[in-house]
């Protein structure tokens, strides 16, 4: 897997693009705008997995496979039972990028909806795992 290393006090970078993402979500949210929603709630969950990893390990996910991101996650020293299930929220996540950005299926509201609860929940989690 390849990863980059980063200071681990620019784990406050990664938070900050975290926000702007879910931001940016919100605004699509209400113009109706499903897929560009989805898409930024995704990047926010992906944003507060490389503010963990950083902040954790001095390092984020630089591949071109966002779910290899898993196996860094699984390397933090965080409760197993609770990071299993933010994963598997994680990877969902994952998989409605995948479908929103290269299948011909368009988003709907719920979808976006839903897409918006996960990757606040997400990242909701990772800043108790930051202390924050």
């Amino acid at each position: 897997m390849k990863t980059r290393n980063v200071s681990k006090e620019l784990y406050i970078n990664y938070l900050k693009k975290a926000t702007e993402f879910y931001e940016a979500a919100k605004n699509e949210f209400e113009k109706r705008s499903w897929n560009s929603c989805v898409l930024n709630a995704i990047h926010r969950a992906i944003s507060a997995t490389d503010a963990l990893t950083v902040a954790f390990k001095g390092i984020r996910h630089a591949g071109e496979r966002h779910e290899d991101v898993v196996k860094l996650l699984q390397e933090l020293d965080i409760d197993q039972r609770i990071l299993n299930d933010k994963t598997r929220q994680l990877l969902a996540l994952l998989d409605v990028k995948n479908t929103t950005e290269y299948e011909e299926k368009l988003t709907t509201e719920n979808g976006a909806s839903v897409a918006l609860k996960n990757a606040e929940r997400f990242y909701g989690w990772a800043k108790e795992q930051l202390n924050m």
